[in-house]
């Protein structure tokens, strides 16, 4: 449904001439636009109490909603300090790069141990898929 163009108008205002004669037709018009007035306000009316009662039932919604975005951009900004956080400086440290630590000329010279070694058993005490299927 399309809305009503120029030409449709024109033939609705010729119909209604022939039909109610001229003497009617400017009494009439003066009541179609009363009529139109009076719907306008009433529908006006509907979607303003609509409005109040959707406002009332949603207002909840946004408040929480709000405390969201609050939230949200309290635990962003928060994150982002977290994220760019470099730690302590020394402040005679002109490029800001933590200084390694320095070792002890006796713990240059000893031969360096294997953790993984010490922790895991040697190949020797763990049997192989194929000797557990020989057992």
């Amino acid at each position: 449904m399309g809305s009503v163009g120029f030409g449709e108008i024109a033939l609705i205002a010729i119909v209604a001439l022939l039909v109610f004669g001229p003497d009617r037709l400017p009494e009439l018009s003066r009541k179609a636009g009363e009529l139109l007035t009076k719907a306008r306000e009433m529908t006006r009316s509907f979607t303003d109490s609509l409005d109040s009662e959707f406002d009332e039932a949603t207002s909840p919604i946004r408040t929480l909603q709000s405390e969201y975005h609050a939230t949200k951009d309290e635990l962003t900004s928060a994150a982002g300090t977290i994220l760019n956080f470099d730690g302590p400086s020394d402040p005679g440290d002109a490029d800001g790069e933590t200084p390694e630590p320095e070792s002890s000329e006796a713990e240059a010279e000893s031969p360096p141990t294997s953790q993984a070694a010490a922790q895991s058993p040697a190949e020797d005490e763990v049997p192989d898929a194929q000797d557990r299927d020989t057992e």
